[in-house]
């Protein structure tokens, strides 16, 4: 319950309170937090669990008014991180309301899940310590079992929490006016959540990866008298997405009243094809359909569409005014951009980049923060791109880029992946651009009326470091951690000293070997994540088997001290110490182009030391007696990995191995 709570707060909380997105973690830290604290309060008389389905409903009640239209409609006093025209905090009245927000939304979580960390804790006291920790494992394993078959179904979070709360009443004894309380709250907070779906004008659904609601455009009725319906509108996290248009010739009168910048629209979608006449073209985030309908109006005689979502698919199977999914020469692929281009032995005449994410800010706010776009815009997957381009191929990317040093890197990264500036044209929507490169790319004697390359004087700013595998931070103006990330991480922890000051008014300790080998757990967890999905892809059920494979590599450990005994520590430290360096010299590049051995073979490499850490965690719980103070120790040491994971953006992804490893080194002890 510890682990499918976490997951109901990230999902909801992640889609409803926008500040949110310039917070990386901030749910699941305090989540960490909470139960840490939990089973430090296990061997309390005083149990808080009945306060938990109570608490648990505030939290999703205060992320459903957070949500509201009127509601906070901004996000952070972000900097030169932010992206496509999200307002920001900028008046000091908004800055505090954004740090009450987010003080307000990690408090609430912290005490959310502390009954959950107490009672857990509770049920383990008089039990074999490695026993009772294996069965802790296997239920969190239950935990991403219950995600996945729910994410499976597409089911919005409101059926989510009532399936939490509904099982946390189960557990709620005496007395009854408690119980019918809790009932009533928890039924308030489920109606409250799907009124907030179903409030809108249009539908909204949930997809294992957005919150997306469709919208119908308004009704355009022309100077003859006749009405036409101009098409839908897709939201995604309540932002603007895309608009599901018919961009045919015939309706250019039609948009003249109705659809705004229609011309411009039409431009960009059409402009590809008025380099090339392409028999095979690849579409890579191909949403609803726009630009697989912009390469039929061309003629194109064979269509590959790549999109990650399948409810966005849904949408452009069923809603788009061209029906671009319906043409016998459109194959359509549910999956990774980078996974496919990866996984492709097809060569194209033409691949375009859609707009592959929302793009509206420094984090995606997705479910599980999963980042779609960071590995589909590095100069590596460029690199793929445009080595699956026939002889005479062109690569076209379309981006929004409204800070102009975001379209000079994309220049640069194009640039250092084909051995040549693209050639470049600002397109609609004001801060649009699109670049073309490829062998077969025109030259200027060709088509002057494109310029060759960004000037970065002409759009006044230096492209700063390439986006890589290594560091895949587009959105990030230099190797840095935006302050407002460093301002929110000291508040939660200043929120985290408040709150063990007011559960612990006495003297409180915790062991700083388990402390620390949580911190270095999480990094570690974090970066194999991170790099697992840019193996396999990052889609939704990638996340969910490597969470399960890393808890069953758990469940692994446990059984060989279980059955061996305990293994020497400074063996187990040595095997730890190798492998994350390791992790940090050998690039998961090595085995992208190695066939399906070599990158089950490289992801083995990287899971490595997460298994040295667990046989070192099984061995330590082995020889103690109290197992609820040793995980309340590890949990809030994980609180101290989340902070430092941030240092990703600073040093890259693989060189958390090494902020690992001076962590594991601090958790050493006789």
């Amino acid at each position: 319950m510890g682990l499918f709570v976490e997951l109901v707060l990230i999902r909801w909380l992640g889609a409803q309170v926008r500040p949110l997105a310039h917070v990386k973690n901030l749910v699941l830290i305090g989540c960490f937090l909470g139960l840490g604290l939990g089973f430090a309060l296990a061997k309390r008389r005083r149990s808080t669990y009945p306060l938990a389905v109570i608490l648990l409903s505030a939290t999703l009640l205060l992320g459903t008014f957070l949500g509201l239209p009127d509601g906070i409609g901004f996000t952070g006093p972000a900097g030169p991180e932010l992206n496509l025209g999200v307002k920001v905090a900028s008046s000091a009245t908004e800055v505090v309301d954004f740090f009450l927000t987010i003080g307000a939304v990690f408090a609430m979580v912290v005490l959310t899940t502390v009954p959950l960390g107490q009672i857990a804790g509770e049920y383990m006291e008089g039990l074999r310590s490695l026993h009772a920790y294996t069965v802790n494992v296997a239920g969190a394993l239950a935990g991403i079992l219950i995600f996945f078959i729910l994410g499976a179904f597409s089911l919005p979070p409101w059926i989510w929490a009532a399936i939490a709360l509904g099982i946390l009443l189960l557990y709620l004894g005496p007395p009854w006016w408690l119980r019918l309380a809790s009932t009533a709250v928890a039924v308030v907070a489920c109606v409250a959540m799907a009124r907030a779906d179903t409030g809108t004008d249009g539908r909204t659904l949930w997809s294992p990866y957005n919150k997306i609601e469709i919208h119908r455009m308004e009704e355009v009725r022309t100077p003859d008298g006749e009405s036409h319906d101009p098409g839908w509108v897709l939201r995604v996290q309540n932002l603007y997405y895309q608009r599901l248009l018919d961009l045919t010739p015939e309706k250019e009168e039609v948009s003249q009243y109705g659809i705004a910048r229609w011309r411009e629209a039409f431009y960009a979608y059409n402009f590809p094809y008025t380099l090339d006449k392409p028999a095979h073209v690849l579409v890579v985030g191909a949403g609803a359909g726009n630009d697989v309908a912009a390469a039929l109006r061309a003629g194109v005689e064979k269509i590959t569409a790549v999109e990650i979502d399948p409810l966005i698919i849904d949408f452009g199977r069923s809603l788009h005014p061209e029906q671009p999914y319906s043409d016998p020469r459109v194959t359509l692929i549910e999956d990774d951009a980078r996974a496919f281009l990866r996984k492709s032995t097809d060569h194209f005449d033409m691949i375009v980049f859609g707009l592959l994410d929302a793009q509206t800010s420094l984090f995606s706010t997705l479910s599980g923060n999963i980042r779609l776009d960071n590995f589909v815009y590095t100069v590596e997957a460029f690199e793929q791109a445009l080595a699956r381009l026939k002889p005479q191929g062109i690569l076209v990317v379309a981006f929004y880029a409204e800070q102009p040093w975001i379209a000079t890197r994309l220049e640069a990264m194009i640039r250092q992946a084909a051995g040549h500036a693209p050639l470049s044209t600002l397109l609609f929507y004001d801060q649009g651009v699109l670049l073309v490169a490829g062998p077969g790319t025109p030259s200027p004697s060709e088509r002057p009326d494109l310029s060759v390359g960004v000037p970065p004087e002409a759009l006044g700013a230096a492209p700063g470091p390439l986006a890589t595998d290594d560091w895949p931070f587009l959105y990030l103006a230099d190797r840095q951690i935006p302050p407002t990330v460093v301002q929110a991480s000291v508040g939660m922890l200043l929120v985290t000293v408040v709150l063990v000051l007011l559960l612990f008014p006495g003297k409180i300790r915790f062991d700083r070997h388990f402390f620390f080998l949580g911190a270095g757990f999480l990094l570690v967890e974090t970066r194999t994540i991170a790099q697992l999905g840019l193996l396999f892809g990052t889609t939704w059920r990638v996340s969910a088997i490597t969470i399960g494979s890393i808890l069953i590599l758990i469940l692994l450990a446990n059984l060989v001290v279980a059955r061996w005994g305990s293994i020497p520590r400074p063996i187990l430290y040595l095997g730890l110490a190798s492998s994350l360096v390791a992790n940090w010299i050998v690039p998961a590049s090595a085995a992208l182009g190695g066939g399906s051995i070599a990158i089950a073979s490289m992801a083995a490499f990287f899971l490595l030391p997460l298994f040295f850490a667990g046989l070192i965690f099984a061995t330590s719980v082995r020889a103690t007696e109290s197992l609820s103070t040793v995980l309340a120790s590890n949990l809030v040491g994980a609180v101290l990995g989340g902070l430092l994971e941030n240092t990703s953006m600073l040093v890259g992804i693989p060189a958390l191995s090494l902020v690992a490893l001076v962590v594991y080194a601090a958790s050493l002890r006789k």
